[in-house]
């Protein structure tokens, strides 16, 4: 399981580029699929650095309809277009993912999904049901944030990866994330809480819990992030105790993760 770092960063954030994961891994059927998670304004630009096949990419997921976690979707959707892409794209999301994305696809570049080369397709997920696409096992669990977010559960031949979103941990999430190989989790601040986000030593403490190999903090507030990284990762380091491994990834961080 190979999981690129696109970007790291919140929405305001100059330094970093939105929080994205690029995700492959081996399917039950011994398939490689390639994901992408979340697809903010500046996502784009990051993926083309990583990927020159246009036909590599499987499926988008978007964990909700805030700016910086799908805005990119048009973008990225124009560029397969004029590298004229053929294999069909799914993009996973919450209620109203279809007609959403569509909506912006047309404010962006209005009449161009009519010269599409390649068949786009929505699935909608609702939580607390399991889905199986691409011969992988999926899973669904609302955090804590002003519009709602579904985090995301991935269950591979090589495990479980944990992908927030945004927002604060809740029970139901934690209970999804039991057992991951990798907790990928939004951090917004250190402590104490911030209503609808998540926190450093917040996200540490339900990675213990749910008994996570790994755990990763992003989207970290930009200010905090650049004010407080040396305790951040201080607190990270402390924790490597009771968790196998703790990062803060920089954005195009690469690891490789799983069965060897």
């Amino acid at each position: 399981m190979k999981i690129t770092f696109l970007g790291v960063g919140e929405a305001c954030d100059e330094r970093h580029p939105n929080t994205s994961i690029l995700l492959e891994t081996e399917s039950f059927k011994g398939e490689t699929i390639t994901m992408l998670m979340d697809c903010g304004f500046s996502v784009p630009f990051q993926f083309w650095k990583y990927v020159s096949d246009q036909e590599k990419l499987d499926a988008v997921w978007i964990s909700h309809f805030h700016g910086d976690h799908f805005f990119g979707t048009p973008l990225l959707l124009l560029r397969l277009w004029e590298m004229k892409r053929q294999k069909p794209l799914t993009i996973i999301g919450q209620k109203g993912i279809g007609s959403i994305i569509e909506k912006a696809l047309d404010l962006a570049y209005p009449g161009f999904k009519t010269k599409f080369t390649f068949e786009l397709s929505f699935e909608e997920v609702r939580e607390d049901e399991e889905y199986y696409f691409f011969d992988l096992t999926w899973r669904f669990a609302p955090t804590e944030h002003g519009q709602k977010n579904l985090s995301v559960a991935i269950i591979a031949p090589e495990g479980k990866i944990f992908y927030s979103g945004d927002g604060k941990p809740t029970e139901e999430t934690e209970k999804m994330a039991e057992e991951s190989l990798i907790i990928i989790h939004e951090a917004f601040h250190i402590e104490p809480s911030v209503p609808g986000h998540g926190t450093v030593g917040g996200v540490l403490e339900m990675a213990e819990r749910a008994k996570a190999h790994s755990v990763a903090c992003v989207h970290i507030q930009r200010d905090v992030r650049r004010l407080h990284e040396a305790k951040i990762r201080q607190m990270l380091s402390e924790r490597k105790v009771t968790l196998t491994r703790t990062f803060l990834p920089e954005s195009g961080d690469v690891l490789e993760i799983g069965k060897k």
